[in-house]
């Protein structure tokens, strides 16, 4: 038995380009006010995280909860109105002052930033406590730590960068230099230059993936060992 197919117009003017210069995908054609309209395809987007130098090793993030940065988180929103099955976090560990390991906290939700970006909360070891040191809205990562210059003191904290997007998917590094050891506001970060970029040496953390192609790991900060994988759990768009 034979069957014959029979298909519109329309759908043939859309399919010819299949069967004539297979190569030639660099326009699409729309119906427009009766009649097809060959429009350029936008370039695909770039991955943001290439501006980030070979040389800086990339890391994404720990992999099991820390109790106890768990029990600092928990008081740290103690009071505040929010629901807590709608806040996830990942965490790192790096030296932002040339002495003990400080807890990096990426923390998002629907409530708690209005750009829909994460807060990066700071978190310092006390008597075998984490204790929260600083509070910066509206950050975007990942978030570069350079190796420390021999010049600086102990204690004095480590300008970090942190990977910026704009609104056409290209990435950008901008640094955080901390006056009187506090650092500014994310909105405040300072451009670099690619040429500059290309000289740094350290760590990024919460890069999309690791060398091992291992994921970022968000934890529920309303339920104690649930977690997700890859990008931050859905939320509401702001």
């Amino acid at each position: 038995m034979k069957y014959k197919t029979m298909l519109p117009a329309a759908m043939l003017v859309l399919l010819f380009p299949l069967y004539g210069e297979a190569h030639d995908i660099s326009t699409i054609s729309i119906w427009r006010n009766g009649t097809f309209e060959d429009l350029p395809v936008p370039p695909p987007p770039e991955d943001p995280e290439t501006v980030i130098p070979k040389k800086i090793k990339r890391h994404t993030s720990e992999p099991l909860e820390d109790p106890r940065l768990r029990e600092a988180l928990l008081s740290y929103f103690d009071g505040a109105d929010l629901d807590h099955d709608t806040i996830s976090y990942a965490w790192n560990e790096a030296d932002l002052n040339g002495g003990k390991k400080e807890a990096l906290v990426l923390v998002t939700g629907d409530e708690i930033d209005k750009t829909g970006k994460p807060l990066l909360l700071i978190f310092t070891r006390n008597q075998g406590r984490w204790v929260e040191g600083q509070a910066l809205t509206s950050m975007e990562y990942p978030l570069l730590i350079p190796k420390r210059n021999k010049k600086m003191k102990e204690g004095s904290l480590t300008p970090f960068y942190f990977l910026s997007v704009d609104d056409e998917g290209k990435g950008h590094l901008r640094r955080l230099t901390a006056e009187d050891n506090i650092y500014p506001p994310a909105a405040n970060g300072e451009e670099m230059e690619p040429k500059e970029i290309k000289k740094l040496k350290g760590d990024a953390f919460f890069c999309s993936t690791d060398q091992k192609k291992t994921e970022i790991i968000w934890f529920s900060l309303a339920r104690r060992g649930e977690a997700e994988r890859g990008s931050p759990p859905e939320q509401e768009t702001p």
